[in-house]
C-alpha cells in the first residue's frame, strides 16, 4: 500500500472554503464539494507521509462524514451551463472526443465543446480513507470505502487496485477473481504498471485458493508487464511450493 501521487496532488491543490450546502450534484456542485475536501485531505497526506496510526484516528470522523456524503452514483461527463460538456476523467474525454471526431452522436450537442474538468477530490478522499483503515486492519471498512471510491469512479486503476488488495487480505478470493477479470476485460484507463498489479492480485487469489499453477501462470503475466522484484520473489516462493508438493 502507498500513498498514491493523486493525494499529493489534491494537497498542493486544496483551497479552502466555508461549509457548503449541495443542492444538486452536478457540474458546479462538484466543484464546489471538492474544494470543501480540501483541508482535510491536506492533513490526511500530512499523516500518511508519516504513518502516524494516532492521527488517522483524529481525521477519520470528519473524513468519513464526507465520504458517506456522496451519493454512491457514478460521475458521468454532463452538459453544464447550457454550454459545453464537462468531461470528468481523461476515459470520459477520450471517449466522447473520439465519437464527435468520427460523427458518431455522443448524446450531447454536438456543437459543445467538450472540456476535461480538473481531477476531483472525491476519489482521493475514498482512497484516503480505505488507505488508513487498510492500515488501522479494518479491512472491512477498507473495502466499503473503495467501494464508494468506484461507485464514483469505476474506472480508477488506483481504487481498483486496493480494491483487490482488500479482497486478499479478507480472504474474498472468488470475490477477488471475478473482479480482476472484470476490470481486465476493460482495463482501458489503465498502465502496464496497474495491469500487472491487478494480474499479481489475481495470482495471490489463485494460490488461496490451491490453484498454484494457476497462481504461477498468471504472476508471468505480471511480470511481462512490469517486472519486478517482489513478483519474482513471489514467483519464487509458489514455484517453490509447488515443488514441494507430493505428486
Amino acid at each position: 500500500m502507498r500513498i498514491h501521487a493523486r493525494i499529493a496532488t489534491a494537497f498542493i491543490m486544496a483551497t479552502a472554503c466555508a461549509t457548503p450546502t449541495f443542492a444538486q450534484e452536478t457540474c458546479s456542485a462538484h466543484f464546489t464539494r471538492s474544494q470543501a475536501m480540501g483541508d482535510v485531505l491536506g492533513s490526511a497526506y500530512t499523516a500518511m507521509q508519516a504513518g502516524s496510526s494516532a492521527e488517522y484516528a483524529k481525521l477519520l470522523p470528519a473524513m468519513e462524514a464526507q465520504l458517506n456524503a456522496l451519493p454512491a452514483a457514478e460521475i458521468k461527463a454532463e452538459a453544464c451551463d447550457g454550454n459545453h460538456i464537462n468531461a470528468y476523467t481523461v476515459q470520459q474525454f477520450v471517449a466522447l472526443t473520439t465519437l464527435k471526431s468520427r460523427g458518431v452522436a455522443t448524446g450531447f450537442p454536438a456543437e459543445f465543446p467538450i472540456v476535461k474538468q480538473p481531477d476531483l477530490n472525491h476519489a482521493s478522499l475514498a482512497y484516503s480513507v480505505g488507505w488508513m483503515k487498510y492500515e488501522l486492519k479494518n479491512f472491512e471498512g477498507a473495502l466499503a470505502s473503495f467501494t464508494k471510491g468506484l461507485a464514483l469512479f469505476p474506472n480508477d486503476p488506483s481504487l481498483q487496485q486496493e480494491y483487490v488488495a482488500t479482497l486478499a487480505q479478507l480472504q474474498r478470493y472468488g470475490d477477488l477473481i471475478a473482479y480482476a477479470d472484470k476490470v481486465l476485460a476493460d482495463g482501458s484507463a489503465m498502465d502496464d504498471k496497474a495491469r500487472a498489479k491487478i494480474y499479481s492480485a489475481r495470482a495471490v487469489a489463485q494460490y488461496g485458493q490451491g490453484d498454484l499453477k494457476g497462481a504461477i501462470d498468471m504472476l508471468g503475466v505480471s511480470l511481462k508487464y512490469q517486472n519486478t522484484t517482489e513478483t519474482q520473489s513471489l514467483l519464487k516462493r509458489i514455484q517453490d511450493a509447488l515443488a514441494a508438493k507430493p505428486n
